[in-house]
C-alpha cells in the first residue's frame, strides 16, 4: 500500500485542506436509470459492466480490501458503469483521529480510482460535530455526492445538522441518498432517492422533475 501512496504523490495528484486530503473532483456522473449494487454481491453479479454503479454501505471488513490491495480490484470495479467512494465508518463513540483516517480512505480511494479512469460518486459522513473539521475535506465543490440515512433514522436532528454543514461545505448538485430520505433534506436541493436492500441490485427513484 505506501508504494500506492507514494505513486499518488508522485503523480502530483492534489490534497486539499489542512489534512491534506486527496480530492475526489466532480464528474459528469450517470443518474438516469441508476442502479446500486454492493461491493460484496459483485463477485456474484451476473451483468457485469452493466448499468449498475457500486456502492460500499455495508460492513467495512466487507470492502477493507479496495484500501488494502487496491491494485488487486481495479478490474473488477471498472467493470461497472460508477463507483461510490468507500463508506469506511465514522462512528461517533471512536477517536477524532480513527475518524480522520477513515475520512481519508475514502478520499483516497476515490482519486485513485478517479486516476486510474473510472467515474466517482464521493461518500459523505459524518458523526457529530467533532467529524466537521474534517469529514467534508477532499471533495470538489458543486460534485454529485451519496449520503446514507440507513441507521439515522431516530436521530434525525443529529443528522440534519451534519446535513446542512454538507451543504455549506460542499454545495452538491446532487445527492443520492441510500435509504429513506429526511423530508427535510428537499429543502436543501434535488436528491435521487435509492431504496434500502440487503441483496438484489436496487433502482434509484428520480425526482419528479428529473
Amino acid at each position: 500500500m505506501a508504494h500506492l501512496i507514494e505513486w499518488y504523490f508522485e503523480q502530483g495528484l492534489p490534497l486539499v485542506g489542512r489534512y491534506d486530503m486527496p480530492l475526489i473532483r466532480r464528474q459528469a456522473v450517470a443518474l438516469d436509470d441508476l442502479q446500486l449494487i454492493r461491493y460484496s454481491n459483485t463477485v456474484t453479479d451476473d451483468v457485469q459492466g452493466a448499468a449498475a454503479s457500486v456502492h460500499f454501505y455495508e460492513d467495512d471488513g466487507k470492502f477493507d480490501e479496495v484500501w488494502s490491495a487496491p491494485e488487486g480490484h481495479l478490474a473488477e470495479l471498472a467493470a461497472y458503469r460508477q463507483v461510490l467512494s468507500p463508506d469506511f465508518s465514522l462512528w461517533m463513540d471512536t477517536s477524532a483521529m480513527l475518524q480522520l483516517v477513515n475520512t481519508f480512505r475514502n478520499r483516497w480511494c476515490g482519486a485513485y480510482w478517479q486516476a486510474q479512469g473510472m467515474t466517482v460518486i464521493p461518500t459523505v459522513s459524518w458523526s457529530g460535530g467533532k467529524s466537521f473539521d474534517f469529514c467534508f475535506a477532499g471533495i470538489e465543490i458543486g460534485s454529485v455526492v451519496s449520503v446514507s440515512t440507513v441507521g439515522c433514522r431516530d436521530v434525525p436532528w443529529e443528522f440534519m445538522r451534519g446535513y446542512g454543514e454538507m451543504f455549506r461545505a460542499i454545495r452538491p448538485s446532487i445527492v443520492v441518498c441510500y435509504g429513506e430520505p429526511f423530508d427535510e433534506m428537499w429543502d436543501f436541493g434535488k436528491v435521487v432517492v435509492v431504496p434500502y436492500a440487503r441483496d438484489q441490485r436496487i433502482v434509484a427513484r428520480l425526482p419528479e422533475d428529473g
